[in-house]
C-alpha cells in the first residue's frame, strides 16, 4: 500500500490471522481502521488517517506499522512498536530487518516516540533507503552491555 494524495504517509496493516483483535479499531479516534466482525482483518482508510499512530502502539501483534515512504533524498521511513530495553537512541546506525529478522539494509534511528497515550510503549522510526520500503519492519534488537 502506497501513500495516499491527502497525506505523505500510510499505514501499513499486517494482520496474517484472522483471530479475535481489534484493539487498533477503539484506539483509532478517526474511523481510520475499521473491522466488519472480530475476527477479520482490519481496513485502512487512508482518506481518513491523521497519522496519529496510536494503532501503532495499539497492536498486540506488531502487526501495524506507519511508513512514509518518500521521506525525501532517496530515503524512506518506518515506525514500529519497541518493547525492549535498551531503547535505541536518535541517530544510532543499526540494523533493519524484514518481518522475520532477516537483514535487509544499515538504517538511521530517526525517532524514538514515548508518549502517555502509547501505554509505555515506545515507537521507533528508521530512515533508510527507499529501494527497501516494502521490506524493512523493525530493527535487530539492541542488546544490554554487561558490565
Amino acid at each position: 500500500m502506497s501513500a495516499n494524495k491527502t497525506h505523505p504517509w500510510t499505514i501499513l496493516l499486517e494482520c496474517r490471522q484472522q483471530i479475535p483483535c481489534d484493539p487498533c479499531t477503539t484506539a483509532c479516534k478517526t474511523g481510520a481502521i475499521t473491522m466488519e466482525h472480530l475476527t477479520d482483518c482490519p481496513t485502512f482508510h487512508p482518506e481518513k488517517c491523521v497519522g496519529c499512530k496510536l494503532c501503532v502502539a495499539a497492536c498486540p501483534g506488531q502487526a501495524i506499522f506507519f511508513q512514509v515512504p518518500d521521506a525525501g533524498d532517496g530515503q524512506a521511513t518506518v515506525t514500529f512498536p519497541y518493547e525492549y530495553l535498551p531503547l535505541p537512541v536518535v541517530g544510532q546506525e543499526v540494523s533493519a530487518v524484514d518481518a522475520f529478522g532477516q537483514p535487509v539494509c544499515a538504517a538511521v534511528v530517526d525517532a524514538v516516540e514515548q508518549r502517555p497515550a502509547f501505554d509505555r510503549t515506545a515507537l521507533v522510526t528508521l530512515r533508510f533507503p527507499a529501494e527497501y520500503r516494502e521490506q524493512v519492519r523493525f530493527l535487530k534488537r539492541l542488546t544490554r552491555e554487561v558490565g
